[in-house]
C-alpha cells in the first residue's frame, strides 16, 4: 500500500518518472519539461524527485540534484535509442511510489514507463501521467500486440491523463482513455534570464533534431532561395544528427552557397538560449509537431518565429501576431523568412508580443500551480 497523503500544510511529496534523460539530445522533449515541472513544483514547496535513465556511461551527479539516473540498455540489437530497458530503474520506481504522495508517469510505450504504470497500478498508488502527445492507435501488427497484451493495461493506472492538444486528446480516447479523465495543461520553460538583440547579420536559426519529421531540408531549401533572391544572410542548421545530415549536407554543397552556411552540431541547452538571443529568428518547419520547447524557450527569450501550420503551438502564437506561420513547405517559409528578414519593426513586434505571450501561458511557475491543484484531485480520486 502506498503511504496516506499528507496532511494540510505538509510539502507534497512527488515522483516524477521522466523516461530517457540522456545522453544528450537523447533525451529530448519529454525530459526537458520533466526537469522544469520538477523544478517548478519545488519551488512551490513540494519534494520532488525526477527519475530517468541513461543509455551508457552514468554522468556525475549534481550536488544537491533532485534527480536519480540509472543505465539503461536497448531491448535488442537494432531496437532505436528511444526503447530503454532498465530493470533497476523500475525497481526504484516501485519502491519510491509507495512512498510518495503522488507518481507523475511521462507515458510512452516503452519498458521503463509502461511496466512502472502497471506495478503502480496494482498498488493503488495515485498516478497522473503525461503523453506528450506520442500515443496515437497503433499502426503496425507488433504494437497492436503489445498494446493488447500488455500496454492497455498499463493505461488503466493513471488517475488522470495531462493532455496538450485537441488531437492528443482523440488519439487518448481512441486507445480507450474516457475524455473524463483528461486535464489540458500547457508545457513550459523558465524564464531565461537573457533577451533577444536584433542582430546586425541576418541570422536564420533552426535547432532541432536533424530528423525527417523536423524537415532541416525544408529550411535548407528556403535558405537557398532566399540567397538566390540577393538576401545577404548566414543561416545555423544546429542539432544532432537523425538521418537527415546527408540530405542537408547534400543540398548546401549543391547550392554554391556554401559560406552562408554553420552545421555546429548538437548544442548544449545554454548554447540554444545564447543563439536565440542572437539570430534573426527561429525557424522550425517541423511537421505534426504537437509542442515543441524549443519554441517556448524562444518565445521567452524574445526570439521572432517562423514555424508550421501545423505544430500545436501555432494557434495561440498566431492569434497574438507573436510568430509567422508558413505552411510545411519551402516556397512557403522562404517568403515567411523573407518577411521577417527584410522588416525590423516586424521582428520587434514579433519579440514583444512572444515575451508577452509567454509571460502569460508558459510560465514554470503557473504551471506548477496547476499541477499541485491536478495532483490534489487525482488523490482525492482514489479517497473516493
Amino acid at each position: 500500500m502506498f503511504k496516506p497523503p499528507a496532511p494540510a500544510g505538509v510539502p507534497l511529496s512527488v515522483l516524477q518518472v521522466g523516461g530517457l534523460a540522456g545522453p544528450g539530445a537523447l533525451a529530448g522533449g519529454v525530459w526537458a519539461v520533466a526537469r522544469m515541472q520538477s523544478a517548478g513544483l519545488a519551488r512551490l514547496g513540494a519534494t520532488v524527485e525526477l527519475v530517468g535513465g541513461w543509455y551508457g556511461t552514468l554522468p556525475a551527479v549534481r550536488p544537491g540534484s533532485r534527480e536519480v539516473i540509472f543505465r539503461v540498455r536497448r531491448p535488442y540489437r537494432g531496437a532505436r535509442l528511444k526503447l530503454p530497458i532498465g530493470v533497476g530503474m523500475v525497481k526504484h520506481v516501485w519502491k519510491r511510489g509507495r512512498g510518495v504522495d503522488i507518481v507523475q508517469l511521462h507515458l510512452c510505450r516503452d519498458f521503463i514507463t509502461t511496466i512502472s504504470a502497471l506495478l503502480l497500478g496494482r498498488a493503488a498508488i495515485p498516478v497522473i501521467a503525461q503523453a506528450h502527445g506520442m500515443l496515437s492507435a497503433p499502426g503496425s501488427r507488433g504494437l497492436r500486440l503489445f498494446d493488447a497484451l500488455i500496454f492497455k493495461q498499463a493505461m488503466k493506472a493513471p488517475r488522470l491523463w495531462l493532455t496538450l492538444t485537441d488531437a492528443e486528446e482523440r488519439n487518448l480516447e481512441s486507445l480507450g482513455v474516457p475524455r473524463t479523465k483528461m486535464r489540458r495543461v500547457v508545457n513550459a520553460t523558465a524564464l531565461p534570464g537573457m533577451e533577444w538583440e536584433d542582430p546586425q547579420e541576418t541570422t536564420f536559426l533552426f535547432v532541432s533534431r536533424l530528423a525527417p519529421r523536423k524537415q532541416p531540408t525544408v529550411f535548407v531549401e528556403a535558405a537557398i532561395g532566399l540567397l538566390r533572391e540577393g538576401l545577404q544572410a548566414r543561416f545555423v542548421v544546429a542539432g544532432p544528427d537523425q538521418g537527415e545530415l546527408h540530405a542537408v549536407r547534400a543540398l548546401i554543397d549543391a547550392s554554391g552557397f556554401q559560406e552562408h552556411f554553420d552545421l555546429p552540431g548538437e548544442l548544449t541547452e545554454q548554447e540554444v538560449l545564447q543563439a536565440l538571443a542572437h539570430v534573426t529568428a527561429l525557424v522550425l518547419p517541423a511537421r505534426d509537431e504537437p509542442y515543441p520547447m524549443v519554441v517556448l524557450e524562444a518565445a521567452a527569450v524574445g526570439t521572432p518565429i517562423v514555424l508550421t501550420s501545423e505544430c500545436g503551438l501555432a494557434s495561440a502564437l498566431s492569434e497574438a501576431g507573436a510568430a509567422l506561420i508558413a505552411e510545411p513547405n519551402a516556397a512557403a517559409f522562404r517568403r515567411a523568412m523573407a518577411s521577417v528578414g527584410r522588416n525590423p519593426d516586424l521582428r520587434r513586434q514579433l519579440s514583444a508580443r512572444a515575451r508577452e505571450l509567454h509571460s502569460r501561458l508558459w510560465s514554470a511557475e503557473s504551471l506548477a500551480e496547476r499541477l499541485l491543484g491536478l495532483y490534489a484531485e487525482a488523490i482525492d480520486a482514489g479517497r473516493n
